[in-house]
């Protein structure tokens, strides 16, 4: 049986295009739960805010910023993880070949930054919402 054989480059590239459709989903993510967001705070404009969302606020407040501690944490790993692999890839490989690969990782990265982003200001958002809660 032939085998078929698929050049490292178009998995490179499929794999960035992968990644990027990813930072599209995240960001239609994004939007939606900012405009849930943007409601309570609307309501708290106008002090129609419910117990449940009081309740929702708080919840997410705390969901939120364990995930925004995790999503740090996580950064911290992948950076020496990401360099060592574009040092790998620089060491082995032609200039040419390398910087193919080394698209992969810097399509990751910002992907990783921008979950970071979205979460941090969620957590702003969150905790603005929740303070002026406590406030009244």
């Amino acid at each position: 049986m032939d085998s078929i054989n698929i050049p490292l480059e178009l998995v490179s590239n499929i794999l960035s295009i992968l990644i990027l459709l990813g930072i599209f989903f995240r960001y239609y993510q994004y939007k939606k739960k900012l405009d849930v967001l943007k409601a309570l705070d609307d309501l708290k404009n106008k002090n129609q805010l419910t117990l449940e969302d009081k309740e929702f606020i708080n919840k997410n407040y705390k969901d939120y910023s364990v995930l925004l501690q995790r999503d740090e944490d996580r950064l911290k790993l992948f950076y020496p993880i990401f360099i060592l692999i574009a040092g790998v890839l620089l060491a082995f490989l032609s200039f040419q070949e390398a910087m193919i690969h080394i698209n992969v990782i810097v399509v990751a990265y910002i992907y990783l930054q921008v979950n970071k982003i979205h979460v941090r200001n969620f957590v702003n958002f969150l905790k603005e919402l929740k303070n002026e809660n406590e406030k009244d």
